[in-house]
């Protein structure tokens, strides 16, 4: 995996904490916070940084892939 790939995978995790412990805070201590429209924010961007990741990983097995195997796919 890519130094990009590792950190977006970090960077979601981050804004997924953060997103969770606003939540659990608000359940259980009545004490959130993020306003809505922020807990809103924190997980579009969470989710953006895991699909950013999810795409640099795809396409780093796409470079390895054989073009062998690629050919002979192409010739069935």
């Amino acid at each position: 995996m890519t130094q990009a790939g590792k950190s977006a995978f970090w960077m979601a995790g981050l804004f997924m904490a953060l997103f969770v412990a606003d939540v659990t805070a608000g359940a259980f201590f009545r004490a959130a916070f993020l306003s809505d429209v922020m807990e809103a924010l924190v997980l579009a961007i969470s989710c953006s940084f895991f699909v950013t990741g999810i795409l640099l990983l795809e396409g780093q097995e796409k470079g390895d892939e054989s073009t062998t195997l690629h050919r002979e796919e192409e010739t069935r």
